[in-house]
């Protein structure tokens, strides 16, 4: 299978992430929610590299559209659901879409989620509510669902959150934002208990500070952005930023057959952040 170079990534970090294609996920599925952009992106390439069909699951139609082409045009297979996760319906939807196309569902990865840069006191109702809806009852909503179909499979399945370092360590002026990724932490630590013997394996993965659109647009938001990239880089202990392509190459593992006796971790990529 040839690919194009923009599924490797730009980063020069990127490549020492992303070795040839070894299909470790050959024969499985996989929904990706928050596909569109960012780690999600980056993991669905990498999966579909790894022969796994998918489903993207996004809010952005267009990047979604495009993605799925993308990968089409390279050997993969996948499709684009509009899902907004906040939506118990839409989750349950593009669950639906990957059983009725491909037959079983292997992988839930539910890593779509907002952020949330405010004090307590300034964030509003809606915000709270905006938020968690997101973050929070998204995978719930997903993992419901996912639950019983994998229950009924042979070979069980995977489900993975993305959380965040922040689900792990707290920072200032996020207090609704890392409440809702200690949530997540938890949830996917609850699961891997609840299922441990039943055939499904659940992980969290905690991101620290990633080179992610997201993360741009927040820093274009500064009174000076330039300064804001900068005080990103230096306060990680290896100097810089992460990439998607480094998150995504994590997430590979946690889902694949290696990682078989790996259930109920919250994994920090993060450049050390958590070891401070």
């Amino acid at each position: 299978m040839r690919w194009s170079s923009a599924s490797r990534g730009s980063a020069r970090h990127a490549s020492a992430c992303v070795p040839a294609a070894s299909v470790r996920l050959q024969g499985k599925t996989a929904v990706i929610t928050g596909a569109s952009t960012g780690i999600g992106r980056a993991s669905a390439l990498r999966f579909a590299q790894e022969g796994a069909r998918l489903v993207l699951a996004d809010v952005q139609d267009a990047e979604g559209e495009a993605l799925a082409q993308a990968i089409a045009r390279s050997g993969g297979t996948a499709c684009f659901v509009r899902a907004d996760v906040s939506r118990r319906a839409d989750n349950e939807r593009m669950i639906d879409a990957c059983v009725e196309r491909y037959g079983r569902l292997d992988i839930l990865f539910c890593n779509a989620g907002i952020n949330l840069p405010k004090p307590l006191v300034d964030s509003s109702d809606d915000d709270i509510d905006g938020l968690l809806a997101v973050n929070v009852r998204g995978p719930l909503y997903a993992a419901r669902h996912a639950i019983p179909i994998m229950l009924e499979q042979p070979e069980g399945g995977v489900l993975l959150f993305t959380a965040s370092k922040t689900g792990l360590v707290a920072q200032t002026d996020s207090p609704v934002y890392c409440a809702s990724k200690g949530a997540v932490v938890l949830l996917a630590k609850a699961l891997a208990l609840d299922y441990a013997t039943r055939g499904i394996r659940v992980n969290a993965l905690c991101p620290g500070i990633i080179d992610t659109p997201m993360l741009r647009r927040f820093a274009d938001a500064m009174p000076d952005p330039a300064a804001a990239w900068t005080e990103y880089r230096v306060a990680q202990p290896m100097g810089r930023l992460g990439t998607p392509e480094e998150c995504a190459a994590a997430a590979l593992w946690l889902v694949s057959p290696e990682a078989g006796f790996v259930t109920g971790v919250a994994l920090p990529v993060d450049g050390g952040f958590t070891a401070m």
